[in-house]
């Protein structure tokens, strides 16, 4: 038998591998350590432990150092050397109590050892002692990462708020010197034509910080949802307005198509801006000329919106990037307009926190089409 299970009756247990070349060992600590409330496998020799590693990783390995194939320290230091099973504790079972061989175990990886015969309670407690630490080991390694993924999403955070904060900054600072030194020679033209630029700048900045800040008030659940019966036909028409004017500057179509009225489950302020988010990206991203179109539609259990584009597209690879923080993909902008690869994350925090779901359809060289779809009110 190379390799079998005595499983406890609750599966979540800590999982205890016993390696040893005797059954009847195999059999008393498989039994003692299943009545105690733990899940076991047995391997009965080396080879026979390290497939055992391989096919489920175990939270313990209680292993006998004397084996005929391949011994308990040569095993050990197998599993050293694995960076995914280095972690798990190994206590030696030897009959050998020289200072040296309890050295060489050590030196090999173990963190403890227990002498043949062994009592029953020295083994349990021990056995309890080492799990307990390998948990609160686990969850410092855990939140080492945690803290690795905030420092770099912070990394990323001060990037993107230092360029994208940067560059309408400059833009305003260098018409604001224009404006100074032309103060006595300017035309009624040029004052609007820099009073536009201004507005331009100042736009992107305050999009970008309402996306911080929305971003934020989500990752902190400060983010306060009233999921009512709203009419949403409303909300897509004035959407559709305010990016009229956007849209008429890059020749645009931008149109709706909506029945009267079309009530789903959401907070007005959060499908606003999902709305809002969706409506800028597609304008953003679509050619001069093209044409964005806003359908909803009343489904059976569901109310769907759709914003389609005549973009660029979206590669396939990327599309699964679509939802993250900070992404920037290779489709750029056709007029010139930022991106802080924040809106599309926030839209999908904000549609499943309303008990939504989103999703996107895009070919390279056609467009995409983003859906997002709520409870109606049936």
């Amino acid at each position: 038998m190379e390799h079998s299970s005595y499983l406890s009756s609750n599966s979540r247990e800590p999982l205890i591998l016993i390696v040893d070349d005797i059954p009847r060992n195999l059999q008393v600590l498989g039994s003692i350590l299943g009545e105690n409330g733990y899940s076991v496998n047995v391997a009965s020799n080396g080879k026979g432990a390290l497939d055992s590693v391989a096919a489920q990783v175990p939270d313990l390995i209680l292993l006998d150092v004397q084996m005929p194939d391949i011994d308990g320290i040569e095993v050990c230091k197998q599993l050293q050397s694995d960076p995914q099973t280095a972690h798990i504790p190994v206590i030696f079972l030897t009959a050998r109590t020289d200072t040296e061989d309890i050295v060489r175990g050590f030196e090999a990886g173990a963190v403890d050892y227990i002498t043949k015969p062994f009592f029953f309670a020295e083994l349990l407690a021990r056995v309890r002692t080492h799990l307990k630490i390998k948990q609160y080991s686990d969850i410092i390694t855990e939140q080492n990462q945690h803290l690795q993924a905030f420092n770099q999403e912070r990394d990323e955070f001060l990037g993107i708020v230092a360029h994208d904060l940067k560059n309408p900054l400059s833009s305003i600072h260098l018409l604001a010197e224009l404006l100074e030194r032309k103060r006595t020679s300017i035309t009624p033209e040029q004052l609007k034509m820099y009073a536009d630029d201004l507005n331009l700048a100042t736009d992107r900045m305050v999009g970008l910080i309402d996306n911080l800040l929305n971003l934020h008030a989500l990752d902190t659940g400060n983010f306060a949802f009233s999921v009512e019966p709203v009419d949403v036909v409303p909300i897509v028409a004035n959407i559709v307005e305010e990016y009229r004017l956007h849209a008429s500057s890059k020749r645009i179509k931008l149109a709706a198509s909506a029945p009267s009225m079309v009530v789903a489950q959401i907070d007005n302020t959060a499908f606003t801006q999902v709305l809002d988010n969706l409506v800028s990206n597609a304008i953003k991203y679509s050619p001069n000329g093209a044409e964005v179109n806003v359908t909803v539609s009343a489904l059976p259990s569901t109310v769907s919106i759709a914003v389609q584009d005549k973009g660029a597209g979206i590669a396939p690879e990327e599309q699964m990037l679509l939802f993250t923080k900070f992404v920037r993909l290779s489709t750029k902008p056709t007029g010139g307009e930022s991106s802080t690869g924040l809106g599309l994350s926030i839209v999908k925090r904000l549609t499943e926190a309303m008990n939504g779901t989103v999703r996107c359809e895009s070919t390279v060289g056609k467009g995409s089409t983003f859906t997002v779809e709520f409870p109606s009110n049936q």
